[in-house]
């Protein structure tokens, strides 16, 4: 790898990253899933960009080759059915638990926010942009640790808003969730479509009105089942990738 692409990284990931946040900050104003989807389509094009100027290819190949190409439908079918399985979740809880949960009057404008603002846009830059590019000279684990460190980083944010039991149970849940995130990017042929999927559900506590006193309680349940199903991923893996791939160094391919 030439020293101009070693160097390219590390300043486009600050780059980027500030402007996923400041991102964020400037848009407070603005109606939450208008702000989102600006924030999906920024990031997705600025980290498109980026990668066509370090990796000197084209914008429509940098677009594939950061997630958006044709995926392993089996590993989307896999996300998919993981996800229904994990959302059955919350009619179990209302009844055990004897509260009542109903969805948000807006729960489809908010789910669009969900997807492209945080979904997409953050396996975009996570999958496509970091573990991807550390991929192509390292092994699976090497880079997937590697892209957690700076996954989890990213979550410690969660410590300024979020009741202290949560925040540090999604932290955990993101450095949990890094490895199979990274191994859906790679089996789903180096697509962000799995991950996407599976990082959308996880959030899917803000579709809901959630009584204040259980949202501590629910919110601390619902990161163990979605910490479950992100493990599970690894044993659906065994039937779409094969492992010993996992020690392969070599060039991302993307078709």
């Amino acid at each position: 790898m030439k020293k101009t692409e070693l160097l390219g990284f590390p300043v486009s990931f600050t780059l980027l990253f500030a402007l996923f946040y400041g991102l964020a900050f400037f848009t407070a104003d603005l109606d939450w899933t208008w702000a989102r989807i600006l924030i999906g389509l920024v990031t997705v094009g600025s980290v498109t960009i980026a990668w066509s100027l370090i990796n000197k290819v084209s914008i429509a190949r940098s677009l594939r080759e950061v997630g958006f190409g044709i995926p392993h439908w089996r590993v989307v079918g896999v996300a998919v059915l993981l996800s229904v399985s994990m959302l059955v979740f919350f009619p179990m809880y209302s009844s055990l638990a004897n509260v009542r949960l109903s969805l948000q009057s807006n729960w489809p404008w908010i789910l669009v926010g969900l997807i492209s603002g945080i979904g997409i846009a953050e396996e975009t830059l996570f999958r496509g942009f970091v573990f991807n590019f550390l991929r192509r000279t390292r092994t699976f684990w090497q880079a997937a640790t590697l892209s957690m460190l700076l996954f989890a980083a990213m979550h410690l944010l969660l410590l300024l808003w979020l009741p202290l039991p949560v925040a540090l149970a999604a932290i955990l849940l993101a450095i949990l969730a890094a490895y199979p995130s990274a191994y859906l990017f790679e089996s789903a042929n180096r697509t962000i479509w799995p991950c996407a999927i599976l990082h959308t559900t996880a959030l899917a506590t803000n579709l809901f009105e959630i009584p204040a006193d259980q949202v501590v309680s629910l919110s601390l349940a619902w990161i163990g089942v979605v910490a479950l199903g992100m493990l599970l991923v690894v044993v659906a893996g065994k039937w779409i990738l094969n492992e010993s791939s996992f020690n392969r160094i070599g060039e991302s391919k993307h078709t």
